[in-house]
């Protein structure tokens, strides 16, 4: 039987509410500490894996299909295909787009070099903070995020400038 607060002694009511200040004390320090586990492990995280259960009810829905672009996805056999190529490819366009036009067939050449020397040596300095935006540990590196940053740039730049090769192709389908 569940006796109400109101129906206690003036000492059962205090031992009741010690008792009650005791636990509410106790779940703000535990919901504190969660939190703050929390924040320590997943402060600068936005990518996360999904959830093995949700995974199941639709697997497709959650994996590649042509292309990973994130080192989550990079060592799936199915991706493994000469369509990676097409990163490289994007990859090296981009860069090369700067030194179109030029005369001087050294100076493409070394344009190129310097801007993609340049391009890493940024994201080297940059490389954990990447790598702290996974919610758990990933191999990542300078070359990767190039060749994965390069080949979206350059297949938004196709895309949203009406290259037909990458219109034909959704988004969604394309990458995810």
């Amino acid at each position: 039987m569940e006796i109400h607060p109101t129906e206690m002694s003036q000492g059962d009511q205090n031992d009741f509410e010690e008792a009650l200040e005791r636990l509410t004390s106790t779940v703000i320090e535990k919901i504190g500490e969660g939190a703050q586990k929390t924040k320590s492990v997943f402060f600068l995280a936005c990518i996360y894996k999904v959830l093995e259960e949700l995974r199941k009810l639709k697997e497709s829905a959650y994996t590649p299909r042509l292309i990973a672009i994130v080192p989550l996805h990079r060592n799936d056999k199915h991706l493994q295909t000469p369509l990676q190529h097409i990163k490289m490819s994007y990859t090296d366009y981009l860069p090369s787009r700067l030194t179109a036009g030029m005369e001087d067939l050294e100076l493409p050449a070394r344009t190129k070099f310097t801007v993609v020397r340049k391009c890493l040596a940024e994201m080297k300095t940059f490389i954990d903070d990447a790598k702290k935006c996974y919610a758990e540990y990933v191999t990542l590196d300078e070359k990767m995020m190039l060749v994965g940053g390069c080949f979206i740039l350059e297949f938004l730049y196709r895309y949203f400038n009406g290259t037909s090769e990458v219109r034909k192709l959704s988004i969604s389908s394309f990458i995810s």
